[in-house]
């Protein structure tokens, strides 16, 4: 078992197949309907495809972390890019949490392109934006180096922006803009860090994967709020939410499901990996800074997501006040409480991308989205209705769901450093949990609307995306230790550079 390897290049197919994908579907003419249908048979099958590798790789990792000794990483890939002052390599690996953070980008975008049978503007250009925005989210998950992850980083920003600009709502326009503008600011914050971190580290190199501890305090302090701010933008963290909740309301239902599901999560994903072990004395002495916008993150989510009479809407500060229980997380830095943000990010992006798909489901069939107007959708559309409530249940943590031990591990590691902040937070997702069975109730079993007598259930291509995603839901609520020692591993070189710094 410890003797299995994987292809040198292994690593290299998983993050540019989607890529291939792209250059692919450019070359393709989209004249008729059945040009489209190939345009978007090309992206499915790219995204499936890397989707199987993933779990390929995910086997394989599972041998090679779990039970290989303390190996910390599987498929690696370093050879040397450039040499300037400093030395590049083209540096790809995954470990324990970039592998199952892989598979639910796989998961989601699959999902998505089934979801894009509805697509029927601009198929050709809607399809390859998404396939580079998957080649950026696998990209990043994958870099061991500071350049190639700011080049993977910066590639989702013209991707989101023109679907979001061209295939958004009302507003598109206004929400396209301010995305644009917090995301470049974003990869400015991240990319002066990295240039901190290369010019005072000390180690003539860029590679992500080395110890920094021995920056100077200054430096150390302005790279982690550099570092912090940026990847807390992309998070969509409170404060700095706007652009989120502006943009994931008013993109189409696909898009929003891949900025809610993986582009939110990927945030987090910065601070965890880059953040808090390039940075482990800052990262300690501002943990509880961390902690107070977690708590205010998460009240200002819950209880504005109650205010929302538009779901798209409600939806979007749900994702605030998930992605501040993430944060907490964060600000504690235990193993336990690390462990617990993989779960959640998993559980997050596999609930939200059913919920926004769903969602954009209920609006094409209703054509509102207004919870006034929604009402007794569960006669005509009880699997529907099934589906929703199984993924409510997932994002709020029930027990033999996804959420469950993210919720369980959070909550068990922050109480003893964070006790108020946890109860806080706590509160919060009992909040949310209200919410939804409010939501529930006045979009599916509230008094039935005439004008929705013939509003179909989910289809057969809904259900090609719904069921998956419910069986991962179940793989890890039902057996998280099947995948736990792979994020324990990942998890342990984190924390061991934060205890050394």
């Amino acid at each position: 078992m410890t003797g299995l390897q994987l292809p040198s290049l292994f690593l290299t197919v998983v993050v540019f197949l989607a890529f291939a994908g792209f250059i692919v579907v450019s070359l393709m003419p989209e004249r008729n309907d059945e040009d489209r249908s190939r345009i978007r048979l090309v992206g499915l099958g790219a995204s499936g495809l890397t989707l199987i590798l993933v779990l390929i790789f995910g086997m394989y990792g599972q041998i090679a972390l779990g039970q290989g000794g303390g190996q910390a990483t599987a498929g690696e890939e370093n050879h040397r890019w450039f040499t300037f002052s400093f030395m590049s390599q083209y540096h790809l690996t995954a470990d324990g949490v970039s592998l199952v953070l892989l598979l639910v980008s796989g998961l989601v975008f699959t999902s998505v392109f089934f979801h894009s049978w509805k697509q029927h503007d601009r198929v050709k250009l809607y399809v390859g934006m998404l396939l580079l925005l998957e080649t950026s989210v696998n990209g990043v998950l994958c870099s061991a180096d500071h350049v190639l992850f700011l080049l993977f980083w910066g590639m989702q920003i013209a991707p989101l922006y023109v679907l979001i600009r061209v295939y958004g709502g009302v507003d598109r326009l206004r929400a396209a803009t301010r995305y644009l503008s917090f995301a470049l600011l974003s990869f400015a914050l991240i990319a002066t860090a990295a240039v901190l971190i290369i010019l005072k580290g000390g180690q003539q190199t860029s590679d992500i994967t080395l110890d920094y501890a021995n920056l100077l305090a200054p430096v150390q302090t302005a790279g982690y709020w550099l570092s912090l701010t940026g990847f807390a933008i992309a998070m969509g963290v409170f404060p700095l939410h706007r652009w989120m909740v502006d943009s994931h309301a008013e993109a189409s239902a696909g898009v929003a499901a891949v900025a809610s599901g993986l582009l939110l999560p990927l945030g987090a994903y910065g601070i965890l990996r880059i953040t808090l072990p390039t940075f482990p004395t800052a990262s300690a002495g501002f943990a509880v800074v961390l902690a107070g916008l977690a708590v205010v993150g998460a009240l200002w989510g819950a209880v504005a997501a109650l205010a929302q009479d538009d779901l798209r809407r409600f939806l979007a500060y749900v994702n605030l006040a998930q992605m501040s229980a993430v944060l907490l997380g964060l600000a504690v830095q235990t193993s336990v409480a690390l462990v617990g943000v993989v779960f959640l990010l998993v559980a997050h992006g596999l609930a939200m991308t059913m919920l926004t798909l769903m969602a954009g489901t209920i609006e094409e069939r209703t054509r509102t989205r207004s919870l006034s107007q929604l009402g007794g959708l569960a006669a005509q559309a009880p699997r529907l209705a099934g589906f929703w409530i199984f993924a409510v249940l997932t994002a709020v943590g029930i027990p033999l769901l996804a959420g469950f031990i993210g919720q369980f591990l959070l909550l068990a590691g922050a109480f003893p450093i964070h006790r108020i902040a946890t109860v806080v937070v706590l509160a919060s997702t009992l909040i949310l949990t209200a919410g939804f069975a409010w939501i529930a109730h006045r979009v599916f079993f509230g008094p039935a609307r005439e004008t929705f007598t013939r509003v179909r259930d989910a289809t057969a291509v809904e259900l090609a995306f719904l069921v998956p995603l419910v069986a991962f839901v179940l793989l890890f609520g039902i057996r998280p230790g099947a995948v736990t020692p792979m994020v324990t591993n990942g998890i342990l070189d984190i924390t061991t550079r934060l205890v050394g710094g």
